[in-house]
């Protein structure tokens, strides 16, 4: 080989190294003002793909690809979103503690109709004989699947059914959102997010998420009712959900970029109406 052929594989050679060194990697935890770690924060660059979630303690390590320079973005159902700026991070970091302020919520009143029975908001589209997945790699990315639907009346939310097909995890945790469409942005009506685990032994089953809070859907309003993976504790796999045809969205969080599907999951919404 000529001294400039070597020279050449050692610029790439080089260049390989210092495209891997560029990447930047950063970690810490998120916590509250009490210091108390706060689970399943999600986690990205702002108006970009690259995200992640914090585990159940809070941690979290994220790596941003060369080149990306955007604030990096927290949000969670129950605290106010925080920004870190890039000049922060940018050198890489391996314990960063990101705090989180609680959102201040007023208690919702309803008074349920007389002899109200429990009623389905928005139900199944037409299920095929299928199922559609969500999948992680040691880590959930930070991104959700649902269906959007308006209530013809008000209903107070008894339960948020999804229909899980199976699991490649021996455990998996999924979380459940409601959010308000307005003005194209996708705004919390819950203030305290709902976990369900999920065991690879499990089977098929309907899963059943129950608000501890009141939340009321107005008529003719625009919902979005979604189901995400938020830990799958270091497993590669897959969980299944019972495929329907309707319109679904698929997003990334938290910037929020929104990808219209013809069909995704089945997610069933139920509750009494309102007086």
């Amino acid at each position: 080989m000529s001294g400039k052929n070597r020279a050449l594989l050692l610029a790439a050679a080089l260049l390989v190294a210092c495209g891997g060194w560029a990447q930047t990697v950063v970690e810490g935890d998120v916590v509250n003002g009490r210091g108390e770690s706060i689970e399943y924060v999600s986690i990205g660059l702002e108006a970009d793909s690259v995200g992640t979630i914090s585990d159940e303690k809070g941690h979290f390590v994220l790596t941003i690809p060369e080149g990306k320079q955007a604030d990096l973005l927290f949000s969670h159902v129950s605290y106010l979103p925080e920004r870190i700026p890039y000049d922060v991070y940018r050198g890489g970091c391996d314990s960063l503690v990101v705090v989180l302020k609680e959102k201040v919520v007023g208690l919702t009143e309803v008074v349920v109709g007389r002899g109200s029975r429990l009623k389905t908001i928005v139900g199944k589209g037409i299920t095929v004989p299928g199922v559609v997945g969500m999948s992680g790699k040691g880590r959930p990315d930070s991104s959700e699947w649902g269906i959007a639907f308006q209530p013809m009346r008000d209903h107070v939310v008894s339960d948020v059914q999804v229909d899980v097909a199976g699991c490649d995890y021996l455990k998996c945790t999924l979380s459940m959102n409601l959010y308000e469409l307005v003005g194209g942005e996708f705004v919390n009506v819950l203030t305290k997010p709902i976990y369900q685990n999920v065991y690879q032994s499990d089977g098929r089953q309907m899963l059943d998420f129950v608000p501890e809070e009141n939340i009321v859907l107005k008529r003719k309003r625009k919902y979005f009712a979604s189901i995400s993976c938020v830990d799958t504790y270091g497993q590669t796999g897959v969980v299944y959900f019972q495929a329907q045809v309707r319109t679904c969205y698929f997003r990334h969080l938290p910037q929020g970029t929104t990808r219209k599907l013809p069909g995704g999951p089945v997610i069933v919404v139920r509750g009494y109406e309102v007086i």
